[in-house]
């Protein structure tokens, strides 16, 4: 079991070779070695998976109550507070959630909330798998869906004196080792915003 504080991030190799990078405040479960007829791994938070092959053993990372299946391919899967999201760089996964099954090609992404049914979307993908290369990419993303990346990153709570602040959209790339004085100056200059 490999915990993950906030602010901190991990890779890890498998039994399999299979190479998991898991990110700030998550926790992988798995086993010292694959046995019986799957390869599978538990996951609460966000990790990104380059699975090694082997077609007679699929491999399945849990997710809460849902599950990703694959043979061999490279994805980030994420589930911080209900918010579901399995974004496929290479191969093909099998994404299940209650009844419901999606299977996705490359550069597409299945997402769920809290008892909503699962969808399918195209997407940028580096903007979901930046985090392990170094960097923040955002393209139009809420003020507050960033504010919530960057507190599991740099361990800060943050407050908003006006709620509606959490909607302005930014796009942009950050360095994820840039201390967070960087970003905010940064935000700082868009005129709409200020911070202590």
């Amino acid at each position: 079991r490999m915990i993950i504080p906030r602010g901190g991030e991990y890779k890890i190799v498998l039994a399999d070779g299979s190479q998991v990078w898991i990110n700030s405040q998550s926790v992988l479960e798995f086993p010292s070695r694959f046995t019986g007829g799957e390869r599978r791994v538990k996951l609460k938070g966000e990790a990104y998976f380059e699975v090694s092959r082997n077609e007679s053993k699929p491999f399945v990372v849990e997710v809460e109550d849902k599950e990703v299946r694959v043979l061999g391919t490279q994805f980030n899967t994420s589930d911080y507070k209900g918010s579901f999201v399995t974004t496929l760089v290479s191969g093909k996964v099998s994404c299940t959630y209650e009844n419901q099954e999606i299977e996705l090609q490359p550069g597409e992404q299945a997402i769920t909330s809290k008892h909503e049914a699962m969808e399918k979307r195209k997407v940028n993908v580096a903007e979901y798998i930046g985090w392990k290369d170094g960097l923040y990419i955002f393209k139009r993303r809420s003020l507050g869906s960033i504010m919530n990346e960057l507190a599991r990153w740099y361990d800060i709570e943050v407050v908003y004196k006006d709620e509606g602040l959490k909607n302005i959209l930014f796009t942009g790339n950050l360095k994820r080792y840039d201390t967070i004085n960087t970003f905010m100056k940064i935000i700082k200059r868009s005129g709409d915003i200020n911070y202590r």
